[in-house]
């Protein structure tokens, strides 16, 4: 009968610590001809082939995506084709591997309840308790604590273990997202575990994204693959190869993945995405991150036209899905377009931050651009004013500027409480902003634009103006 080994921190507490080691004195330099003439163990493949490696041994992946999305199931899945030595997304893995799994967050009885589903489910080749788990202590696995590396060493050494997965980063010792400096004195602490086993082993490290869809922190720079995993929605995962370094014909490559039973995954023979389901990812594009750029969102979308997703786009404004939030003449507004060669933030349009905007006097015709004065026969801005007080004198207040030139007569458009309304034209904003920038060399705000208007001659406050 096996016995089942279990080795935790409180096995190691009387384990003298082994510091990092000090920069070298000395370098060594060979020809390149020695260099080359030496077969070096570690420069195998553990997912693809001698001319295409994926995922090499000793090497660092990471998994990164929003939550949700599938990052810990993708790893499961990879786990298990690792320890049955099946191939995973059709690229072959070279041989069975030695699997451990150190999940750092969570309930101990869900992930289990989750690790027994997969492996009822599983009907690859048989894994022979090549996966292995953290069992205790539960989520505790500490990178920057000396005592967790050299654990961790021991468990290498013990098993003989090929591959370690461990996530989130973010509770493994890597507290913030990370600069540059951070990221880089993280993967040190990674490999001085691998070097404390002495044994040639592969970490994968689970991550998540930041807002704009892209890895949280400095994180292109280090490791030998990246992964970025996507949720489509509709039985659907998108797994993009961000960096394959060792592996040209798989770098910037895009898998669309169905789900399969078991929690597994299988290669989308059909993988282009219909207009709703595009639409749906721009929509959770921004979602994710309000006031995104459309470039953002664009870059968050892999292996699809920019022309196509801007013509989806274009839908999403016309059916009032999402807005544009700019600003015009100094003035925060909401346009249903995003305008060639002009930076874009775009929303949802029942996002309750902009609900004190309009889309008023932007409703144009999809593709129309955003123009500066109302189209032909379009919605014109309406302004609330009310009258101005008399003149004083010669050159009192509204004197000579009672009724602005081509503008009606205050008497003859009657308004409830003694105010007046008139119809105003972006011709008529701009004019406002440009006087007030020619006196004071500022952008016009909303103030500016009321004060040049009772300037006109009207007495109106700024939030008289409904955009």
């Amino acid at each position: 009968m096996a016995v089942e080994t279990r080795v935790g921190l409180d096995d190691f507490n009387d384990i003298p610590t082994d510091p990092l080691p000090d920069p070298p004195d000395t370098y060594l330099a060979v020809t390149l001809e020695d260099f080359i003439a030496v077969e070096e163990p570690g420069a195998a493949p553990l997912v693809g082939d001698e001319d295409a490696i994926l995922i090499p041994e000793d090497g660092d992946v990471m998994f990164y995506g929003d939550g949700g999305a599938g990052k810990t199931t993708l790893s499961i899945d990879l786990a298990y084709h690792l320890a049955g030595g099946d191939p995973w997304l059709s690229i072959p893995i070279t041989r069975p591997a030695q699997v451990l799994i150190v999940e750092n967050e969570g309930p101990r009885p869900l992930f289990r309840q989750k690790l027994r589903q997969k492996h009822e489910a599983w009907n690859g080749s048989p894994i022979d308790h090549r996966i292995r788990v953290v069992e205790a202590p539960w989520a505790r696995l500490d990178f920057a604590d000396e005592d967790c590396r050299t654990a961790l060493a021991d468990l290498i050494v013990i098993h003989n273990l090929d591959v370690v997965i461990v996530g989130p980063v973010t509770r493994s010792g890597m507290n913030d997202a990370g600069t540059l400096q951070e990221v880089r004195d993280f993967m040190v602490l990674v490999n001085d575990a691998r070097r404390k086993a002495g044994r040639h082993c592969t970490f994968i490290l689970i991550h998540h994204e930041n807002k704009g869809g892209k890895v949280s922190g400095a994180w292109e720079g280090a490791g030998d693959t990246l992964f970025h995993v996507q949720g489509q929605g509709h039985g659907r995962t998108r797994l993009y190869v961000q960096k394959a370094r060792w592996s040209s014909s798989h770098h910037a490559t895009t898998m669309n993945l169905l789900w399969a039973e078991g929690a597994g995954f299988e290669l989308d023979d059909n993988p282009d995405l219909d207009d709703q389901a595009l639409a749906e990812l721009i929509i959770t594009a921004i979602t994710r991150a309000p006031g995104a750029a459309w470039t953002k969102v664009e870059q968050s979308i892999k292996g699809v036209g920019n022309d196509r997703l801007r013509g989806i786009r274009d839908g999403l404004f016309v059916d009032g899905k999402i807005v544009n939030k700019i600003s015009q003449m100094g003035v925060e507004i909401l346009a249903n377009t995003c305008e060639p060669r002009r930076p874009a933030s775009l929303y949802l349009a029942d996002d309750p931050t902009i609900q004190h905007l309009s889309l008023t006097a932007l409703r144009q015709s999809p593709g129309a651009g955003l123009a500066q004065t109302a189209p032909p026969g379009g919605e014109l801005l309406q302004l609330p004013l009310r009258r101005a007080p008399g003149p004083k004198g010669r050159t009192g207040v509204g004197a000579g500027a009672v009724h602005p030139p081509d503008t009606p007569n205050n008497d003859d458009i009657p308004f409830p409480n003694g105010s007046v309304t008139k119809s105003v034209t972006w011709e008529a904003i701009e004019q406002a902003a440009n006087d007030f920038k020619e006196r004071t060399g500022l952008t016009a705000g909303e103030d500016d634009i009321a004060a040049e208007l009772r300037r006109q001659g009207y007495n109106t406050n700024p939030e008289d103006i409904q955009f």
